[in-house]
């Protein structure tokens, strides 16, 4: 597929070798993007902007994106979505992240969105477990398809990308969801985004709890079971994911990279860090130079 046809998705600025370490699957008004072995030069350019929607299905924790002063943070199996020609950045990291960028064109999208809603909707920001939804698995369809030769290649790539549009909607709105089971989840992941956002502050169980508007103990059983790790255990994993991050930089002391990923003290730090790891944040740090 033609740069044209990703400019139009993604937007005029980008280049060939902004893609260098990017795989593309294009198709007219559809494209996936996924990072390989480094960052898409585009993605991390300060404050810029696409004419399509945008969707970021992640896989790992590595992602960080900054809309204005805000920071949203990935965890797997979570889909970050933003609305069109809304400044924002990925920061660059020095482990690759594992991530699917989708990109739907802004007319295709509205159109499908209308069958659903005629209410105003905004996607800025927002993020969402897609644990339970089918867009994997139309995600994989289509970048099989993408290799395909047969005459019906454009025809299956037509049907899959609005089928993953479709679907993307859907999960975004709950459409045909348990409405209990929904409103839990949306819940959830309001304080997985507070979490991943404000990770350097002293957060606790009740707060969280709090900010859920869940009972502390059924909060704690859903968390649980949607993550497979306590709301406290989430928080410190995602602590040491950006102290790593910090580490790799090479730019802060270990002192200053404790006290900004919220612990307490330089060595409950080193402890916590040796306990997941087992090597010191010195260690780590000397062995990735």
């Amino acid at each position: 597929m033609s740069l044209e046809t990703i400019k139009r998705l993604v937007g005029d600025a980008i280049t060939k070798e902004n893609l260098s370490f990017v795989d593309s699957y294009i198709y007219k008004w559809f494209g996936i993007f996924i990072p390989i072995g480094g960052n898409c030069g585009y993605a991390i350019t300060p404050s810029h902007t696409h004419p399509s929607y945008m969707f970021v299905v992640s896989y790992d924790d590595q992602s960080t994106i900054y809309v204005a002063d805000k920071r949203f943070e990935s965890y797997p199996q979570s889909m970050f979505c933003l609305s069109p020609n809304i400044p924002h950045h990925e920061m660059q990291n020095y482990i690759p992240p594992k991530y699917c960028a989708l990109f739907i064109d802004e007319i295709r999208f509205q159109k499908a969105l209308q069958l659903y809603t005629n209410e105003p909707f905004s996607f800025d920001t927002k993020t969402i477990n897609i644990q339970n939804s089918h867009i994997d698995t139309y995600i994989k369809k289509f970048i099989s398809e993408s290799h395909n030769t047969h005459p019906s290649r454009s025809i299956i790539l037509e049907n899959t990308a609005s089928l993953l549009t479709h679907e993307i909607i859907r999960t975004i709105l709950g459409f045909g969801a348990n409405k209990t089971q929904t409103i839990q989840n949306q819940k959830l992941n309001i304080v997985i985004q507070h979490i991943n956002s404000n990770y350097e502050k002293e957060l606790s169980l009740d707060d969280l709890a709090t900010l859920s508007t869940l009972s502390k103990s059924h909060f704690l059983k859903l968390f649980s079971a949607s993550l497979d790790m306590t709301p406290m255990a989430y928080l410190t994993h995602i602590r040491l994911q950006n102290a790593k991050k910090m580490l790799l930089s090479h730019k802060l002391t270990i002192t200053d990279i404790s006290r900004q990923c919220g612990f307490n003290s330089p060595s409950y730090f080193s402890k916590i860090f040796k306990n997941s790891y087992n090597e010191t944040p010195k260690e780590f740090q000397q062995r990735n130079k």
